[in-house]
């Protein structure tokens, strides 16, 4: 009996979606996801307001503002160096699949929410509230941290990896990406017991990876010698 024509559409799909189906290159990836990750950072600011009810000063009215203006300098410093990091991961992927896409779009989801507890963040500055606020910001930049744990995972475990790259640079982002989950998971705790350390300790985590491991010298060439160029 000849396979109809849903048959067909359901091998098809299967394929597609198939872990090892190549999805091409990183082009259309990154273009989109930093697109969501610019529009991401730009809401941060909408949550910034500075009220001069009569017979206010302007200086007091800043005064009021500071919890906004706080949470929004850590909260763009977060997602720009999240920014930067995607980009710098990205270099060295060298194809894309359906499960690494799927990855993305969660990372993406994640690092979307965050203008939520953020607002949530200077709101809420003292008490009970002020505790599930930051346990709800610490937590949501833990889960990106476990994002990015299993996206570097799993592009050792699919192959997805350019050729050439040292062991020393493959270490160096185990290391970096294991001691940021720690370091978030640590933050968020800390919320438990004095709440204003969560963004403290988080922008302190976040600067860590200001200075990521570069790019440039983890090519080797065949002979073994260390070279070549980054994508």
């Amino acid at each position: 009996m000849k396979p109809n024509i849903v048959d067909g559409v359901r091998m098809g799909m299967g394929r597609w979606w198939a872990a090892g189906t190549d999805r091409g290159d990183t082009v259309r990836l990154e273009a989109f996801s930093d697109g969501v990750l610019a529009i991401a950072i730009t809401l941060l600011i909408l949550d910034v307001h500075v009220e001069t009810p009569a017979g206010t000063s302007l200086a007091a009215a800043l005064g009021h503002a500071l919890p906004q203006i706080g949470a929004y300098a850590a909260s763009f410093l977060q997602i720009g160096i999240m920014w930067a990091n995607h980009h710098a991961l990205f270099r060295v992927v060298d194809r894309v699949d359906p499960v690494l896409m799927l990855l993305n779009l969660a990372l993406l989801g994640c690092v979307s929410f965050i203008p939520l507890p953020t607002r949530l963040v200077a709101e809420h500055t003292a008490g009970a509230d002020a505790r599930t606020a930051m346990l709800l910001y610490g937590g949501t930049l833990t889960v990106i941290a476990l994002v990015f744990n299993l996206i570097w995972w799993y592009l050792h475990r699919a192959g997805l990896l350019v050729a050439g790259l040292t062991s020393g640079f493959v270490r160096d982002v185990d290391i970096r990406y294991l001691l940021g989950l720690a370091a978030y998971t640590c933050a968020t705790l800390v919320a438990l017991v004095l709440p204003v350390l969560t963004v403290v300790i988080g922008v302190a985590v976040a600067l860590m990876f200001v200075l990521g491991p570069s790019v440039r010298p983890t090519f080797v060439t065949a002979q073994g010698d260390t070279g070549g160029t980054a994508r």
